[in-house]
């Protein structure tokens, strides 16, 4: 118990040195990064963030199913990853293979649609549990 005692200073300096120093995007920073348009294909194509993970690992990149769907969340938004599924099932209706990149001028617009407002006319009532 008392080499415990005469330790913990010593060790408390060297954790907090090591939080100190600690850079949260420095594992991470570059490792899916090259793999952006595979990975954006995958997400595509509708692979679990588990799937992706094992193909990754399966070619020699050890990845968890948690840092694929950290990386894809920060780097993909929905939209962008519509826009590669038409584009994908576009080249699949027409017969050509699937790329695994495609620039951003080739992928289809995504569609816009307007609200209009009715003028006068309110919009729903809140539900209140004070009345």
């Amino acid at each position: 118990m008392l080499g415990l005692v005469m330790e913990t200073p010593e060790l408390f300096a060297r954790l907090l040195d090591d939080a100190r120093h600690y850079d949260p995007t420095a594992h991470t920073r570059g490792l899916l990064a090259p793999y952006r348009e595979v990975l954006l294909l995958q997400r595509a194509k509708y692979m679990s963030y588990e799937q992706i993970a094992a193909t990754l690992t399966r070619h020699g990149l050890k990845v968890s199913p948690a840092g694929v769907g950290v990386y894809c969340r920060r780097t993909f938004d929905k939209a962008e990853i519509e826009r590669m599924r038409r584009h994908v099932s576009a080249e699949a209706a027409t017969g050509a293979a699937p790329r695994a990149t495609a620039p951003p001028s080739v992928l289809p617009p995504l569609p816009t649609t307007t609200v209009t407002a009715t003028p006068g006319k309110r919009g729903p009532k809140i539900a209140r549990d004070n009345y």
